[in-house]
This record gives C-alpha cells, structure tokens and sequence, in this order.
C-alpha cells in the first residue's frame, strides 16, 4: 500500500506540474498576442476648435457608443464583467488622452492601436474605421474639450475562459482583424445622400450587425427594414420599438440612449440605403448593395 500512494502521489504530482506548466503556456501565449505591435503610421488629421464643430462632435460621440462604454462624462467604467472569464474596463478618456497627440489618437479610434503600438481590447475600432477624418476630427475635439473627472476603476483582466478564446481567435483586438489599408466610406468624394445612409449604416449600424449589415447572433440583418414604412423605421430608430410596437429590448435601449440624437434626414438617408437591399437573402448570401 504505501508504494501504490507513492505512486499516486508521483502521478497527481506530474499532472499538477504539467497543469500549472500550460497555464504559464497560456499566458506567455496570451501575453505575445496582446503585446503585439501594429506597424500602422500615424497620419495627421485636422481637429477643429468652433463652437458648432464640439457640439456636433459630441453628437457623433454619443451615437458612436463613446459615452455608453467610458460613462458620461467620459470617466471610464467596467463594461463587461464576467466573473470567471472576463472584466474589460473602459479607460477615463480625458485622463488617458492627454498622453496622445491627434494623429495618435485618430490612429487609436479608427484602428484600435495605442501610442506604443500594441492592440486595444474591447475598442471597437472595426466600427469606426470607415469614419471620415472629418468626424473623427470632431469627436477628437470632443473628447479633448471634455473636462477630466477622477475617477476609481479597476483592471481589465482575463481569466481562463477568455484566455483561450483570444488564442483561438474569437476575441482578438480589433487591431489584429482589421484590413488597415482598405479604402474607406468615408473617405469618399461624395454628398449624395445615398451615400450618407451607406456612411452612417457602415459606422454605426455595423455595431451590432456586423459589417456586411447582415446580423450578428441577435441582431438581425438589415434586409429587414424592407418590412418597415418609413414611420415605422423612424420609430424603430428613435424609441426601439418593433413594427408592431413591440420594445425591442436591445434596441430599446441603444435608441433611447443614442439613436434618438439623428436627425429626420439621417434617418431618411439610412433607410434610403436600406431599401436598396433585396427583401429575401441571395443563394449566395446576404452582401450590402453596391457602393454607389
């Protein structure tokens, strides 16, 4: 009998040392892949400083979700916390911001990279890159503009489970899936409003729905606006509520908190857009109309 423990105990011991020699794996795994770095050059961008530009950038800021993840007045907070898996912390942005000049930060809000290069997680920065320097001028001279409150936050940290999902690809930086040199919506010459509902569907709808505007988990695609009058859409839009008048939960609350901020004519340009899509997917599947 003391030889049989003996063993066990030689065997329950090999399989902790080789247990805790993974998990160090996992992390230095973990760790190269957050501190990649991104070789994307800084360009400069303009930041205006008029009263009319801040307020419109504040606009922008709101129904871009700055406000809904770092607070708002911009302090930061936890915005996802998982026990067990995961807490993601969105930083104070006066207080972070003062560190980075204005080519840093539109490199930040439109590719998910930090000053020192590495990838931003939980920055949904897939969502902004089609934003024209325009936008992201205002929403700078937003942020800047904002004054900084102090305030308490704790550290992201990944347990376990997020761990491995970020090394099996299912939770990367947005940095590590963008295609950083794609041309951009927003950088086209064009004032048509067909062209602003594409803009605004492809920056701020693309959100939940995915890129392709074809829907994500449950979100659904876009194509179903095809159901919707206008007025309805505008009440699907400014209050969330379904075409037969149901409060749709998610959408609910993203509308009240930042959609209801578009104007009649933003609204009418989306749902222009939205109409070019056909009311039935393709054999093929769902893919936005063409860039116009």
């Amino acid at each position: 009998m003391p030889r049989a423990w003996a063993r066990l105990a030689s065997v329950v011991g090999a399989c902790a040392l080789a247990g805790l020699g993974w998990l160090r794996w996992v992390d230095w795994r973990v760790d190269n892949v957050l501190q990649q770095r991104y070789d994307i050059p800084l360009t400069g961008i303009a930041v205006p400083t008029d009263s009319a530009s801040l307020t419109e950038g504040e606009r922008q800021a709101w129904f871009h979700g700055c406000h809904g993840c770092h607070a708002a007045q911009l302090q930061g907070k936890v915005f996802i916390d998982e026990p067990g898996e995961i807490r993601l912390v969105a930083p104070n942005i006066p207080e972070t911001i003062a560190r980075y000049s204005d080519a840093e930060l539109s490199r930040l809000i439109r590719h998910g990279i930090r000053r020192d290069g590495t990838g931003v997680m939980g920055m949904p920065s897939a969502d902004f890159y089609q934003m024209s320097d325009l936008d992201v001028g205002r929403i700078i001279a937003h942020l800047r503009a904002a004054p900084v409150v102090p305030h308490a936050l704790p550290s992201t940290s990944l347990h376990l489970p997020a761990k491995l999902a970020l090394l099996d690809g299912d939770m990367l930086p947005d940095a590590a899936t963008i295609d950083h040199r794609a041309p951009r919506v927003g950088d086209r010459r064009d004032t048509t409003r067909a062209w602003r509902g594409e803009y605004l569907a492809r920056t701020i709808c693309n959100e939940c729905h995915g890129d392709r505007l074809e829907g994500i988990e449950d979100a659904p695609p876009l194509r179903q606006a095809n159901g919707y009058s206008h007025p309805e859409f505008t009440a699907l839009l400014r209050e969330g509520r379904a075409r037969d008048g149901r409060d749709l939960p998610l959408m609910g609350r993203t509308a009240r908190a930042r959609f209801f901020r578009f104007t009649e004519d933003e609204i009418a340009d989306i749902y222009g857009y939205l109409m070019l899509f056909p009311a039935a997917p393709s054999p093929e599947g769902d893919a936005p109309p063409p860039s116009r």
